[in-house]
């Protein structure tokens, strides 16, 4: 099944497929329970593919941020010498750049497949 549905990418051996997840997808997070519901979708579509079509040489992972600054996600005041929505142990938000270079490596790298990689901050311990 996970072959047919990225046909394009295991005929060719070669492929990356990258969700973008949240942290809300395992603690149920601040938006509400349709946003985490449907990004622990995510998790399990990410497991489901993964086995599927590693041998022909398609990697497919989610990345999981938390509470990343500069976006619409939080209040625009979180984080920028007010309270933060949740206690970081690394005492701020993530940079959008952050989730980039994460990103990044996650895609170039060949080896790493059916990963759920979370990046907050030390929010979530796993």
């Amino acid at each position: 099944m996970a072959q047919a549905a990225l046909p394009g990418m295991v005929g060719r051996g070669w492929g990356r497929v990258l969700f973008i997840s949240s942290i809300a997808a395992l603690n149920g997070g601040i938006i509400g329970p349709h946003y985490a519901a449907g990004k622990a979708a995510l998790h399990g579509l990410t497991h489901s593919l993964a086995a599927g079509v590693a041998a022909a040489g398609v990697t497919v992972n989610a990345l999981a941020p938390a509470l990343i600054g500069g976006t619409r996600i939080l209040p625009a005041e979180a984080g920028e010498g007010g309270k933060l929505p949740a206690p970081i142990p690394v005492g701020r938000l993530g940079t959008p750049d952050e989730v980039a270079a994460m990103a990044v490596s996650m895609v170039t790298n060949g080896y790493l497949t059916n990963k759920v990689i979370t990046l907050d901050g030390g929010l979530y311990p796993r």
